[in-house]
Parts: C-alpha cells; structure tokens; sequence
C-alpha cells in the first residue's frame, strides 16, 4: 500500500464526512494498493481492504498480506463495510456501474465523483520517471520507424512496425491503438489505419505511446511527404506555432487550463484555421491516457506544479487532410518541460 496517497485520501474523506470509499476503477486501485490486477479497494478511516477472486487472491496476498480478502460479490463488501460500522460511503459515480452503487442502498450513498482522479492529477516523483521511461521508449521506437517513412507505405505497415519497436524497446504494450493517418484520412483525429499508401505531397499523421511500469505517453507527429509548397508551410506552421506559445505561456500556479487552450486557438485564428480546431487542447497523463486535468474552453483549473499533461493543437480539413502536433509537458515550480523532447520534428 502507498500510505502517503492513502492519507491524502482520507483527508479528502474527512472533506466529505464519509466513512469509507468504495473504489472499483483498476488505476485507482494501483495507484493505492501498488496492486495492477483489480479487485475492489476499500478504504476506511482506519483500515484498507482489498477484495480479489481466486484467480489473483495468492498474487495480491504475496503484495499486501492480509489486507487481502477473498471474495467478488458485492455482498461481501457490504457485509464487511456494515461490520466496521461504516454509515456514509463514496462511490465515483462516472466509474461505478448501477449495479455496483445500487448494492449498497443500506448505506447513506455520497457523490465521490472524480475525487481519486484529482489526487491522482498531481504526481509524485516515481510517477514523473515512470512517465519518462514511457516516454523515452516512445521515442526511440519511433526514432527506427521514422527513416522509413516513405510513398508507398501503407497505414498499417507503419502502425505495425512501430508497435513491433515499442514492444523491443521496453514497452509492456502500446499505450492505445497507434494512430496512422494519411492525407484525407488525417481529417479524422481518431481514424484507424488502413491499406491506403503514402502518396506524394499526403500529410502523415502518427498518434503513439508505451506503458512502461504502468504508466503511459503519448505524442503526436506530423510529417510532409514530397514537395513543401508555400500553403502546406502555412498550415504546418500554424499549428507548430499554436503548440509553442500555448506551452511557453503556461506560468505554473497562475495560469489557467482554459487560458492555455484559448492561446492556442487564438493562434490558428491568425492564419484563419481556428474553425478547423475541433477537440480540447489536451489532457493529463499517467495510469490512464486520459487523466485530470483537461484543457478546454471551460475549464478554468490552475495548472499546478507535478502535473503532467498533453499539449496537442490539430487542424482537420474534411476531405483534404489534417495536421496535429503533440508533446507531453511536465509543470515545474517555475517553468515547464517538454518531456522527451525529438528534436527531428519537422519544422516547416
């Protein structure tokens, strides 16, 4: 178990005047217990249990002894929170089933709603280095994979490869289905890589990561294929430009997560591309791709030192193309830093 999280857990209990917290989401139980292969976690003010199945229970045992409890069923819990006396319980309503918060209706049910994931938004230094390791595997996986590029590849064959290079640089697997996107595919920010080959002048679009000790990244890059005409420079540039003053502007403790993603549209509004923009501007990172905090129009959340998170600025022309730019920055006391910088980004 990780005491020190733990404790400021229970100092977000008692904010809350409950007796215990009733977790199910598999990255708050590791992020807890230090244990990755599910279960229930219960945390009380003065004890924390972990429910497990037969298949895992030796597993958790040999981890965390006997705070470890055999049993799955929902009753078990609920016995076990009523033999301790526990009168009010928290449940994250967003990463709890019905089913789940509708076995404890004998309790007095508290809204515990995302409470896990903004402790989780502030990182420590061991999260920080898993989240480098990830990072750096990414990196020079992809640093194999990147002469190759050429017309003639298909979006498959490159997403296909570089999946073989995380998994032979370090990585426990990919982060999330590897993006490959080429010219009028790259319209669409999630698109799934198929059988079309590179074509000449196509915009490459290439969405990667790795979990390494649990952790994952995640980057973004855009490359050119053949000529630079002046309006592919533009565009490029506009987005390249979008990303740079959106994370040099960050001043940690003071600046706003909807100031930042308003900075970066702000830029592609010079070039008249701001309509193009279609999602958030980018999100944390950690035991999950997507994690606390987001940064969007309406979210307006100080950015915090230890946090770490997305900086990705994309354009998508319907029909044309499609163009993202995405690093991951981690929040100093006083500044920030981009983590894993490459410095072979195409520049435009």
């Amino acid at each position: 178990m990780n005491q020190e999280r733990l404790n400021k857990l229970i100092e977000k209990m008692d904010e809350f005047n409950i007796d215990g917290v009733v977790l199910f989401n598999e990255a708050d139980i590791r992020y807890f217990s230090n244990f990755k292969s599910g279960g229930v976690l219960i945390v009380l003010k003065d004890q924390v249990k972990l429910f497990t199945n037969r298949l895992v229970y030796e597993e958790a045992r040999q981890l965390l002894g006997d705070r470890v409890e055999l049993g799955s069923d929902l009753d078990d819990i609920a016995k076990f929170l009523k033999s301790n006396g526990v009168l009010r319980v928290g449940f994250d309503f967003l990463r709890s089933t019905y089913a789940q918060i509708k076995a404890f209706d004998e309790f007095e049910i508290v809204d515990f709603t995302n409470q896990t994931l903004m402790l989780r938004m502030i990182k420590d230094r061991d999260e920080i280095n898993a989240i480098r390791k990830a990072a750096v595997v990414a990196r020079n996986a992809f640093l194999k994979v990147y002469p190759y590029l050429k017309p003639g590849l298909t979006e498959k064959e490159i997403a296909d490869e570089l999946a073989c290079q995380l998994k032979k640089h370090g990585a426990e697997k990919e982060a999330f289905d590897t993006i490959v996107a080429t010219g009028p595919n790259a319209a669409y920010p999630h698109h799934q890589p198929t059988d079309r080959k590179i074509e000449e002048g196509d915009f490459v679009v290439i969405d990667f990561g790795a979990k390494v000790d649990g952790y994952h990244s995640d980057t973004t890059y855009t490359f050119l294929m053949g000529k630079k005409t002046d309006e592919k420079r533009e565009l490029f540039n506009a987005v390249f430009y979008a990303q740079l003053y959106s994370t040099e502007m960050i001043a940690p403790s003071r600046t706003k997560a909807s100031e930042v993603y308003k900075r970066a549209k702000s830029e592609l509004a010079k070039f008249g591309l701001d309509k193009y923009f279609i999602h958030s501007l980018g999100h944390g990172i950690g035991l999950e791709v997507h994690e606390f905090p987001f940064l969007n129009e309406k979210n307006d959340m100080v950015i915090q030192p230890n946090m770490v998170f997305t900086i990705e600025p994309g354009i998508y022309i319907p029909g044309k193309l499609g163009i993202r730019l995405e690093h991951m920055v981690l929040v100093k006391e006083n500044d920030t830093e981009v983590i894993a910088f490459t410095p072979f980004m195409e520049i435009m």
